[in-house]
């Protein structure tokens, strides 16, 4: 019987080994895709706070817009009681004599110049005491049901996949695994399967340390 308000959690095991070759493991809650929207959230304020619908979307389209405008003048955003939102800034992908992408490894600090960076996004660190809201003693947790138990049919991966390609040109293995809500291990066999057989959809490049997974003709 699922506890009441129980915290949903399944375990992991870490991208690589620990230094004595051992397989390590890690937590990690599990919401199933479960997800409150905009509107959802506008409703839900609306209901049970003063803010009105027209001023959260005056906010929010407000926060959407200046923002990044704030980052790129080299500040960083702190909204008291949130959090701090920061520009991500990481080493620019360069492709090599066979045309495949790949992010330059540097061990001179010095040999980093600016035509090597790139614009990565937006981060966000949370305060300490938005934190604390959560850290209550006592919330009870349960393990999740496998998520993969949940069959993905090929149809609906090969349609995410037509739209990933779209937007960035591939798919990763942590791309699947949250976008359809499944594990790592389940995510990862998807991909390779697509990339076996006489007429492979898929065809796997590595990128620095990460392998991306692209479609053929596409």
């Amino acid at each position: 019987m699922k506890k009441k308000n129980a915290i949903l959690y399944d375990v992991y095991p870490t991208p690589t080994p620990d230094e004595d070759h051992e397989q390590l493991f890690y937590p990690r809650a599990v919401t199933y895709g479960s997800q409150m929207n905009d509107n959802e959230l506008k409703d839900y304020l609306e209901r049970n706070t003063r803010i009105n619908s027209s001023q959260f979307v005056g906010m929010i389209e407000a926060l959407i817009q200046e923002i990044p405008q704030q980052l790129l003048l080299n500040k960083s955003v702190h909204i008291r009681g949130m959090g701090t939102f920061y520009l991500k800034i990481g080493v620019r992908r360069k492709k090599d004599a066979s045309g495949h992408w790949y992010v330059q490894k540097f061990t001179d600090p010095d040999a980093i110049t600016a035509r090597d960076l790139c614009i990565e996004g937006i981060g966000f660190r949370a305060d300490p005491k938005w934190n604390r809201t959560l850290m209550k003693p006592g919330v009870p947790f349960e393990r999740a049901k496998t998520r993969h138990q949940t069959p993905i049919s090929i149809s609906k991966l090969l349609k995410y996949l037509d739209k990933m390609t779209e937007e960035k040109g591939f798919v990763t293995v942590r791309d699947v695994q949250y976008d359809l809500s499944t594990t790592n291990y389940h995510a990862r066999k998807l991909l390779e399967d697509l990339c076996k057989g006489s007429q492979p959809k898929l065809y796997r490049e590595q990128i620095g340390r990460i392998y991306v997974y692209k479609r053929f003709g596409r």
